[in-house]
């Protein structure tokens, strides 16, 4: 019994890159099997398509920025460099009897001390799977714009700049972003977050 040609192999195959003996494999497979067949007909016609095409290379200012985005501080580990905010409070932990939460349903507050100074978070709902997040940086340091970045997983999911009296907000973040950063004037700051 022959095995079966994968797709992979069809395109390596269509663009020369198998060995001899695979290569007559996957040619017989698509001479004899009309799924492998019409595989091989559309990478032939999809790359005769793209070789039509005329990409535009992106503004050279564009691309630095883009470059620029992978060397920043928010893309290190948060093991390097980064030192880890404290959970001051938290409005969906259990409450002292008397002690107000938020006014709006699934809003919550949180309020974390750092280095870079303390900052309050405040989410609210945007829709399904998302939050909107915004932001209070208080600080010490001269006024200056502070770098916010969302993580996911260690990856970097999106990017503000505060305005210099420490505001930043963030529109429809997916719940599962699970990590904040904050870089000001040299000091970098991690924060664990729960969104969900």
């Amino acid at each position: 019994m022959t095995r079966r040609a994968t797709f992979t192999e069809i395109v390596d195959w269509i663009e020369g890159r198998l060995p001899a003996e695979r290569g007559q494999g996957v040619a017989d497979a698509v001479r004899r099997d009309d799924e492998a067949a019409e595989a091989a007909a559309w990478v032939e016609d999809f790359l005769a398509t793209t070789e039509r095409l005329k990409l535009e290379a992106p503004p050279s200012d564009l691309r630095g920025e883009l470059r620029a985005m992978f060397r920043e501080p928010a893309n290190f580990p948060a093991d390097q460099g980064w030192t880890r905010a404290r959970l001051l409070y938290d409005t969906r932990e259990p409450r002292v009897a008397g002690v107000r939460g938020p006014d709006t349903p699934g809003q919550s507050h949180l309020a974390f001390d750092s280095d870079a100074g303390r900052f309050v978070l405040e989410t609210g709902p945007a829709s399904a799977g998302h939050v909107e997040l915004r932001g209070l940086l208080l600080t010490e340091r001269a006024p200056v714009a502070a770098e916010v970045t969302l993580l996911e997983g260690g990856v970097v999911r999106r990017r503000a700049v505060s305005t210099s009296d420490g505001r930043f907000e963030f529109d429809q973040v997916p719940v599962v972003v699970d990590e904040l950063r904050i870089s000001l004037d040299g000091v970098r700051v991690a924060a664990p977050l729960e969104l969900g």
